[in-house]
């Protein structure tokens, strides 16, 4: 049984990541796309961790760049939950003015603010998935919009995702 719903897991996570070619997906769709990864992981990891999905639903219309929790969420399990016993992530989709906020935040080992600031302009050794994220939604929608770091030492780390209200995909790259 379990083997079944992972395999449907990961078939649906495939599903959304090629999205028809488009590089831009419902934020219900990523939403999905996060929770099978979930899924999958919960599996791999035995239920070492748990998570959480906080959704404004006048949010999940809105357009976002495809594949943008997942690599968020793989960096909260494998250096955030790593060294800790009750694992949480939590997500948050929201509104704030003219734009939608997603955070992943997890209460992990956390960073110092160097490695806050390193992740997002980090080199091939560290990080690429997080700036891949981040230069994604800055070459789409402008400079305004990316990824935001924060963290304490021993408490965990949030990533703040900042994107315009888009409800058609006009940005053609």
């Amino acid at each position: 049984k379990e083997a079944v719903e992972m395999v449907n897991a990961l078939a649906r996570l495939f599903r959304i990541s090629i999205s028809k070619g488009h590089e831009l997906i419902t934020i219900e769709d990523e939403l999905k796309h996060a929770q099978y990864y979930l899924k999958i992981q919960q599996y791999r990891y035995k239920n070492k961790f748990s998570y959480s999905f906080h959704v404004d639903q006048n949010c999940v219309d809105y357009l976002c760049n495809k594949i943008t929790l997942q690599p968020l969420i793989e960096n909260a399990i494998y250096h955030g939950l790593d060294m800790v016993d009750e694992g949480e992530i939590s997500v948050h989709v929201y509104e704030d003015g003219e734009d939608i906020v997603m955070t992943v935040a997890d209460n992990g080992v956390g960073m110092t603010e160097e490695q806050c600031e390193s992740i997002l302009r980090s080199d091939a050794n560290h990080g690429i998935g997080i700036k891949n994220v981040n230069d994604r939604i800055k070459i789409y929608f402008g400079e305004r919009y990316g990824l935001s770091v924060t963290s304490e030492l021993d408490e965990g780390t949030t990533v703040e995702i900042r994107m315009p209200k888009i409800l058609e995909e006009k940005h053609e790259i």
